[in-house]
């Protein structure tokens, strides 16, 4: 997967900035996001639930589904969010989008939406080394550095990705959502030059765990790779470029 992946790479880049924008992602695209990336985090959404939470049928349901359907909804509103902001392009990769999106997420105040953790928890979701809470503001800042004086330079983009991805989980700037909020945001970065999205299989879950685990961001790089190969295949040849519009949780 090297040189011929980076050919198919950037002949999706230049198809997708010479093509129609699309103003969201098409509904298959929108579900399969959904259902893989929560499949990482342990939730398994059926393709029904989520079917059925995008076309706001809760009343269809006993209502201690009611939370569940929210819980799907906010999850595609963020996708929307990214999918939009990626039009924007280099200057929508930035802190403020960061945190707009962890609050999405995480709109319960007593949440912390968008705020920095406080303390290094040890029963976590992840298990990965991560740094103190009182050296993420520090840690945060290089790694926007980094992104603004490597990103446009990467001979691969997609391990340039991978590698702000497991520098980011590292850094755990949030306490609830980390991951889901890491991997939105890992593709807002990718989408915000043209480059399509790596949406994790749910079935590599363990190996994602374990590359976010090693001092060194290649397995996680391997992983990328198979989930934009994967993206480019599924699409059948059809490039989709984001396109801003209004968007935001009801």
């Amino acid at each position: 997967m090297g040189t011929e992946f980076i050919r198919a790479l950037e002949h999706h880049r230049a198809q997708a900035q010479s093509g129609p924008p699309a103003v969201t992602p098409p509904a298959r695209l929108l579900m399969s996001w959904i259902h893989h990336d929560n499949m990482l985090e342990g939730e398994m959404f059926t393709p029904q639930e989520i079917q059925q939470a995008l076309i706001g049928a809760d009343d269809d349901l006993d209502r201690y589904l009611h939370p569940l359907m929210d819980r799907i909804r906010r999850y595609a509103e963020t996708i929307m969010t990214v999918w939009s902001h990626a039009d924007g392009g280099a200057r929508a990769v930035n802190l403020d989008n960061l945190k707009l999106i962890n609050r999405m997420l995480n709109p319960d105040p007593t949440d912390r939406g968008g705020l920095y953790r406080q303390t290094s928890p040890v029963h976590r979701d992840y298990y990965q080394r991560i740094c103190p809470p009182d050296k993420v503001t520090y840690h945060l800042r290089k790694l926007f550095e980094q992104v603004e004086t490597e990103c446009d330079s990467a001979c691969d983009p997609v391990a340039f990705a991978a590698e702000i991805h497991h520098k980011l989980m590292g850094i755990y700037p949030f306490r609830k959502q980390p991951g889901t909020t890491a991997r939105l945001f890992t593709n807002l970065l990718l989408m915000s030059r043209g480059y399509p999205p790596a949406i994790i299989p749910g079935n590599l879950r363990s190996e994602y765990y374990e590359a976010l685990c090693s001092n060194e961001p290649a397995d996680l790089a391997r992983i990328f790779r198979i989930s934009v190969q994967g993206f480019m295949r599924d699409q059948g040849g059809r490039v989709l470029r984001p396109v801003s519009v209004q968007v935001g949780l009801t």
